[in-house]
């Protein structure tokens, strides 16, 4: 027992950090299928129908948070460099895109404006927390040397997400 609280005290801030992806991705699926019963029952004619499923997801965006939270997901079952390069993807894509939508906030709007700088924060430290020695050493073996080329391609990649959700949008 004494083994395991020690192993617990060392990887405790990934074991949040993948916990809070696992949760997210359980809320964003859970608020998708309410989202879609929702618009079932209003727009859809009644009987279950894999032709209606399909119009769904087309004229919605309800699973599309859920699709890009599944590059962390795989992330967090592989605690090797690619399971690190995919989980800080996801917060790279999350930082870029809450600079892309600033173009779109109402400066008047205070509230809103603190609570996105409040959340920046939160992203900056989760990467931060990402790099330390303890966590891309000890958990996926990136030595510090290689940290600057895998932050490079998890910001590339997490840009191009960010991209490819803006330009289907128009």
């Amino acid at each position: 027992m004494k083994n395991a609280t020690e192993i617990m005290k060392k990887k405790y801030l990934i074991l949040i950090i993948k916990f809070s992806i696992i949760s997210i991705f359980v809320i964003t699926v859970t608020r998708a299928i309410i989202l879609t019963s929702m618009f079932w029952e209003v727009n859809i004619e009644s009987g279950f129908k894999l032709e209606s499923i399909l119009k769904i997801i087309e004229r919605t965006s309800y699973y599309v948070p859920s699709l890009i939270l599944i590059i962390p997901l795989v992330g967090v079952f592989f605690n090797k460099k690619i399971g690190w390069v995919l989980i800080q993807s996801y917060f790279y894509f999350l930082i870029t895109n809450l600079t892309f939508r600033i173009k779109y906030y109402d400066f008047n709007d205070k509230t809103k404006i603190l609570l996105n700088f409040v959340g920046f924060l939160l992203i900056m430290l989760i990467i931060i927390l990402m790099n330390k020695n303890k966590i891309s050493d000890q958990v996926y073996g990136i030595r510090k040397l290689e940290l600057i080329k895998k932050n490079i391609i998890a910001s590339v990649i997490g840009i191009m997400i960010t991209i490819t959700l803006a330009l289907s949008k128009i």
